[in-house]
């Protein structure tokens, strides 16, 4: 016989007619048409209100905020953008805490739940991030590549911080976060290096993967190709590699010491 607590008994008597439950809070966050990627349907604009009632019922029982989360996330994860629109718009100066019951709840919805709060913006991006990855260290390189992807001038910041938390994720969230913006890729090899307290012969193969996979996304001409490993080039130079190392990266890419010599001196 599966057994019930009182609290899910309730949640679920309160919960079941979401369908049939009516719009009477409309909310700035959900209505907003401007470059808006959570414009609601009617249907899960009934749903947000549903949640932002669910949590002035919980509150008023003496339930946390994160307990709370952790609850609705874990019944109904089909509704992560709504609880978590909902929560953080009622208690948007718990947002630390409410994203990381959120990630423990359920971690694979961890892009959704950083989607949801960076759209909102409760905090910089690199505050998000940070506390993403604490909760999930395992998605550090989707949660880097996406938040430097909405904010694009924070990048070097967003991955410092994340290799910072999750040293040993550095050569994923390099290689992710590089190939993702290439036009980015100095910076994203400096300030991964930079953080890192040596540079063994794991970095330089991750130097090498990361030519490789940037390389393979494209057909572009080969001069193109030369220019981005020059760029990888650089920003290991910037954070400290020694020319040898470099050199022999280059070596790799068909990049003569002439071409590295020049781009290490522009």
């Amino acid at each position: 016989m599966v057994k019930f607590t009182p609290a899910l008994v309730l949640l679920a008597s309160f919960m079941l007619p979401i369908s049939a439950q009516a719009d009477t809070e409309v909310t700035s966050t959900t209505t907003t048409e401007i470059d808006n990627p959570y414009l609601l349907t009617e249907q899960n604009k009934r749903l947000v209100n549903t949640y932002l009632r669910m949590f002035r019922y919980y509150t008023k029982r003496n339930f946390s905020v994160t307990r709370t989360v952790r609850v609705l996330m874990s019944n109904y994860p089909e509704h992560v953008e709504a609880i978590m629109i909902a929560a953080l718009e009622r208690y948007p100066e718990n947002y630390p805490y409410i994203i990381k019951a959120a990630i423990d709840a359920e971690p694979a919805f961890t892009r959704d739940i950083m989607a949801v709060a960076m759209h909102l913006e409760v905090a910089p991006a690199t505050e998000l991030v940070k506390i993403a990855v604490e909760a999930e260290p395992a998605y550090a390189d989707q949660i880097v590549v996406d938040a430097s992807q909405s904010h694009p001038n924070d990048v070097e910041a967003i991955v410092r911080v994340a290799v910072s938390i999750e040293p040993e994720m550095a050569p994923s969230i390099m290689q992710s976060a590089g190939s993702s913006q290439p036009d980015k890729v100095e910076g994203i090899v400096h300030a991964t290096l930079s953080v890192l307290p040596s540079m063994g012969d794991y970095l330089m193969s991750s130097l090498n993967d990361l030519i490789d996979l940037m390389r393979g996304n494209k057909t572009n001409e080969m001069s193109d190709d030369q220019q981005e490993t020059l760029s990888v080039l650089r920003g290991a130079h910037r954070a400290g590699m020694s020319y040898a190392d470099l050199q022999r990266v280059a070596q790799n890419h068909g990049i003569s010491d002439a071409q590295l010599t020049a781009a290490l001196n522009q």
